[in-house]
């Protein structure tokens, strides 16, 4: 199963075993009256294969399935067996990458606080490359790797510009305006860019102050909200970032902790209006 499975896949091995929990069945008990393996529904149930038609039939009949549910789980399994785009990057990414561009392509909204670099999707090309370039001293990160990075950025960004588009909130620390990660000419241009997709209006971009009131000292999270799809929810999930990638939850706890912690940091952060002010002050004055 591709690291790119598309969100239909986890939706439908999410709502496969809620029904079955639902009918008070074990693991072993729908495997045993299917005549399955274990192992066989476990994969399904955690979303590491895709069902066939024919499975799914069993799976509705024994869940006692009918009328309009049963037609909004078949449309949901068939787009599940449909191959994703993003399939054809299988192998040139790693798995977090690939957990973290499903989760965007899925989501409907997107929560993102970010105090040491500019967000992804916000970033311009010439800022990724001179991110990315600062590894390979350390880690020998080689070229055509940071340009393949750089081509998935890029793909990563197309969910600002879909139909309908991702609706993002960005909370950024005022001093990533400020850290030299790239030329001036290059961190103008970045930052000309953030005072340009703040007009969008499905982008709320909004500076925490250096001298304003500081909330929480934490790394930067990603929360994302996702729409229902054929009936069927996602639950929210956090992302977080660490040197070596990105861990993913959607307990109930980490999800309502994250929750409270943007909603604080989104307050204590500048207004729009003076977010941008920030940002036209910062190319005026730090990158001339």
């Amino acid at each position: 199963m591709s690291d790119f499975s598309s969100s239909a896949v986890r939706r439908l091995a999410n709502e496969l075993r809620r029904l079955r929990r639902r009918a008070h069945l074990t693991g072993k008990d729908v495997a045993n009256q299917l005549g399955w393996s274990e192992a066989k529904l476990s994969r399904i149930e955690n979303g590491l294969a895709r069902v066939k038609s024919s499975d799914l039939a069993e799976f509705l009949d024994l869940y006692q399935v009918s009328g309009p549910a049963r037609t909004e789980l078949e449309a949901l399994a068939e787009e599940s067996r449909q191959t994703d785009e993003l399939e054809e990057l299988e192998g040139d990414v790693r798995a977090w990458h690939a957990e973290f561009m499903k989760a965007e392509r899925a989501a409907e909204t997107m929560w993102d606080w970010e105090p040491q670099v500019v967000p992804g999707l916000l970033q311009i090309e010439d800022y990724t490359r001179a991110i990315l370039r600062l590894w390979p001293d350390k880690l020998a990160v080689p070229e055509a790797e940071i340009e393949r990075r750089v081509e998935t950025r890029l793909l990563r960004q197309r969910n600002l510009t879909r139909n309908p588009p991702l609706q993002a909130v960005f909370v950024i620390d005022e001093s990533v305006l400020l850290r030299k990660f790239a030329t001036p000419s290059v961190m103008r241009d970045q930052l000309t860019h953030l005072i340009e997709v703040s007009e969008h209006p499905h982008i709320e971009l909004r500076i925490l102050a250096l001298g304003g009131y500081q909330v929480i000292g934490t790394g930067s999270f990603v929360y994302f909200k996702f729409p229902r799809v054929h009936g069927v929810p996602l639950p929210d999930t956090v992302s977080f970032e660490h040197l070596q990638g990105t861990t993913f939850s959607d307990s109930e706890q980490d999800v309502h902790t994250y929750q409270v912690v943007f909603s604080a940091l989104r307050e204590a952060s500048l207004s729009l209006q003076a977010s941008r002010d920030t940002l036209i002050r910062a190319v005026r004055e730090a990158w001339q």
